[in-house]
């Protein structure tokens, strides 16, 4: 019989709600419990941290050969099938229900999981071996086209294809990746930053207010950039305001919310930031 999928036993997304918690705490000035469940639950001494390295392993390592990945996949799974499955149980479920102790659990689990695929998939790989065949084979196949990265990858956002082809100058004052070394720089950031990212680590992908909220934003942003065209002296730079300002499109209703969507805000928000310092 299947197992059936179940974010709630999926060690890898256990841990990337629980640090993305940990930075929604941070940015809402609060205690940040989750930081907490990381150090009693993931340490070297735990079967959980064992079982997240592979799941880490599968969804972050990049081979070039179907063959290589082939083996990689198979020697993680025999890794998994020696650990300690009563211990590794047992962890899980203090861990869940510390979090149902402590937050809002249905909340908690609907955040946006961008790689949910593949981790449902090593979840499949795992605890389907070796009783549906056919499953197993169809996770493996997913695996070794994300590992080699022949899948058919995701078309860019109009607007970053817009700033990455623009002059030097303009990508500047543009283009500036807000996100790259988040943890390092968060409280650097400026509130519009910071409530949009608190917004988007605190919805799902399709949350109707998280759209919009974002529309809103867009609508500001435009505001905002139409004002500054018509203040800035360099005539050049008021010309290729107009044209951000004409490039940005709200997030419509039949589609989610990505990451580039809220990272192209982020952009428009240090745009905006800086315009302000520049001219009030």
């Amino acid at each position: 019989m299947k197992i059936k999928h179940s974010k709630y036993k999926n060690t890898g997304i256990l841990f990337e709600l629980l640090t993305r918690q940990l930075t929604s705490d941070t940015i809402a000035g609060v205690q940040p419990k989750s930081l907490g469940f990381l150090k009693k639950h993931f340490n070297s001494k735990t079967e959980l941290l064992k079982e997240y390295k592979i799941y880490h392993t599968l969804s972050t390592k990049k081979l070039k050969k179907d063959s290589q990945a082939t083996v990689l996949i198979e020697e993680l799974i025999k890794a998994h099938i020696n650990l300690n499955k009563s211990k590794l149980r047992r962890e899980k479920y203090n861990l869940i229900k510390e979090i149902k102790e402590t937050y809002d659990i249905t909340n908690f689990f609907n955040s946006k999981i961008k790689n949910y695929k593949i981790m449902a998939s090593i979840f499949n790989l795992l605890e389907n071996q070796p009783t549906n065949p056919l499953s197993t084979f169809n996770s493996k196949i997913t695996l070794v086209e994300h590992i080699t990265g022949k899948q058919n990858p995701r078309k860019k956002d109009l607007v970053l294809n817009e700033i990455q082809s623009s002059d030097k100058s303009t990508r500047l004052i543009t283009y500036k990746v807000i996100l790259e070394k988040f943890n390092d720089k968060y409280k650097d950031l400026a509130n519009n930053q910071k409530t949009l990212l608190k917004e988007y680590v605190n919805s799902v992908s399709n949350s109707p207010s998280l759209k919009l909220y974002i529309n809103e934003e867009i609508k500001k942003i435009k505001k905002q950039l139409s004002k500054y065209s018509k203040i800035v002296e360099d005539k050049a730079v008021a010309i290729k305001l107009n044209e951000t300002k004409d490039l940005i499109q709200p997030v419509l209703k039949k589609l989610n919310v990505h990451d580039d969507n809220v990272t192209n805000l982020l952009n428009y928000y240090e745009l905006i930031n800086e315009l302000k310092e520049l001219h009030g």
